[in-house]
């Protein structure tokens, strides 16, 4: 080899170069190769780090994607590539509030950052706040037919279905054989437990995009719902046998068995879950409310505050929190529970309830109809139609 090559061969420029092209021809592994030699010619390199954390991710290697965006970050933290892909990998790993805390500081928001936090609000049930985000890339775009579908997905769950109708229906005239519209719709009829119409959707998706990782999970979370465990837990299956990584599929099959009241067996499931996404406050609270199943009420209580430790503004483990703290007797720890849940959600009626229930307990009864009564009106306020 000459000097020349050898010059090149060290040179941090060529080496990001040839690790881009590995990157841009799907030879994930083998561009990361090249990105850790530039690296260790220059550590602070923001690139090679980006690059880098997007191969992993690509990879399915979340934890070693994160820890790349965060150091790409830290060297250049206004970047907004690094910010995108850093804050949907987060999404994808259900962490919402790491995103909307690095989403909201953003001085120079474009349309796709905007989405992101949609999203992020989206999947926590911060239903108002989501279509806040689509309405301003709406204002701009109003045609933009994949956040017309997402806002459709928000309506639905403030469970304003007629808006959510003329919405899908915008999106179908715009673009009639649109997939994503397909998909949209499954989703809210799975929300609104329409299972049957959410299945005859997702297949009309599947057909078009055969073995979808999202869509094939949601299609056999609709078969658990209806009861269908065995079809259920034939396309969990086939989903893990091709992302045995990810911690999706796991979780799905540990509902499953908590569904059908095989406890032991669903805690199996969801401690393979936590092991590859040790992060996500979700499946902690799933683990906790499985143990409060098996009244192991102290394991549950644990998990319910590893939870919080991850997401201090989790309303759904402050509820379970509360839950298991009333079952343990400890009646006012779990009256500060439930109101820290409802300081987060005031909109859930459920929590209110929770909270009437262990006035009721401890012979408050004024305090305990006053929550019941709060309860209700939500109730009835979302069972409101349109014109109301």
């Amino acid at each position: 080899m000459g000097l020349l090559s050898i010059f090149k061969s060290k040179d941090p420029k060529k080496l990001l170069e040839t690790g881009t092209e590995y990157y841009n021809s799907g030879k994930y592994q083998k561009s990361i190769e090249y990105f850790n030699k530039t690296l260790n010619s220059e550590p602070k390199n923001p690139d090679a780090w980006y690059f880098k954390g997007n191969a992993y991710h690509m990879l399915g290697k979340s934890k070693l994607a994160q820890d790349s965006y965060e150091k790409a970050l830290s060297i250049r933290p206004n970047d907004l590539e690094i910010i995108k892909s850093y804050t949907m990998l987060l999404n994808s790993l259900e962490l919402f509030k790491e995103s909307v805390e690095i989403l909201k500081n953003v001085s120079e928001s474009d349309d796709k950052i905007i989405e992101i936090l949609g999203d992020a609000y989206l999947k926590t049930g911060k239903f108002n706040e989501a279509i806040l985000q689509y309405n301003n890339i709406l204002e701009r775009k109003p045609r933009y037919k994949e956040i017309l579908a997402k806002k459709g997905t928000a309506l639905v769950g403030l469970k304003k279905f007629d808006e959510a109708l003329e919405i899908y229906e915008k999106v179908l005239k715009i673009s009639p054989y649109d997939t994503e519209v397909w998909k949209n719709i499954g989703n809210a009829f799975y929300t609104v437990k329409k299972y049957e119409k959410a299945i005859q959707f997702y297949d009309m998706y599947l057909n078009e995009h055969k073995g979808d990782f999202g869509v094939t999970l949601s299609k056999g979370d609709a078969l658990r719902k209806l009861g269908k465990t065995n079809e259920a837990l034939d396309l969990y299956t086939k989903v893990l046998e091709k992302h045995i990584q990810n911690y999706e599929p796991w979780c799905r099959v540990g509902l499953l068995y908590y569904d059908t009241e095989d406890y032991e067996t669903a805690i199996y499931y969801l401690e393979l879950a936590n092991e590859r996404n040790p992060l996500n406050p979700s499946i902690l609270v799933k683990l906790g409310r499985t143990y409060v199943k098996l009244r192991n009420y102290n394991k549950g209580l644990e998990f319910m505050e590893k939870a919080l430790d991850k997401d201090s503004e989790y309303a759904k483990a402050w509820c379970y929190k509360g839950y298991i703290l009333n079952l343990l007797e400890r009646h006012y720890e779990a009256i500060d529970c439930y109101k820290k849940a409802i300081s987060i959600n005031k909109n859930d009626s459920k929590f209110w309830m929770h909270l009437s229930n262990v006035y009721k307990t401890i012979g408050k009864e004024d305090y305990s109809k006053e929550a019941y009564e709060n309860a209700v009106n939500l109730e009835n306020h979302n069972m409101l139609p349109k014109s109301a």
